[in-house]
């Protein structure tokens, strides 16, 4: 089960200027739900990746296919739950996933 707060865009002001550095030593948790995401180049198509682990300023995805630096979308909603999100994201990284075939990507909720 994922924590909801985790989700959420109004984090307390402690919370808003996460750096680098705090970002990579937050806790992150291990989740494998699938979530649905629409991409702003395309955003009448839905994707669902597999998530590997969430943090309060992201998540880990598995994808079939790299996912590019820089990309936006957003997380529509979390299966198989069906709970709808409405949370803006951002591809930092992406890599081959090197214990099976496909691609990791790294995504930071803003």
């Amino acid at each position: 089960m994922l924590d909801e707060s985790m989700f959420k865009k109004d984090l307390p002001d402690s919370d808003q200027g996460t750096s680098d550095l705090n970002r990579r030593e937050a806790t992150r948790n291990a989740v494998s739900v699938e979530v649905v995401l629409a991409w702003h180049f395309n955003p009448d198509q839905p994707v669902r990746y597999r998530s590997v682990d969430l943090s309060e300023s992201g998540m880990r995805l598995r994808s079939s296919t790299p996912l590019l630096e820089g990309m936006t979308g957003t997380l529509r909603s979390v299966l198989p739950e069906g709970r709808k999100l409405d949370r803006s994201v951002m591809v930092v990284w992406s890599r081959p996933n090197g214990t099976s075939s496909g691609y990791e990507a790294g995504l930071r909720f803003f």
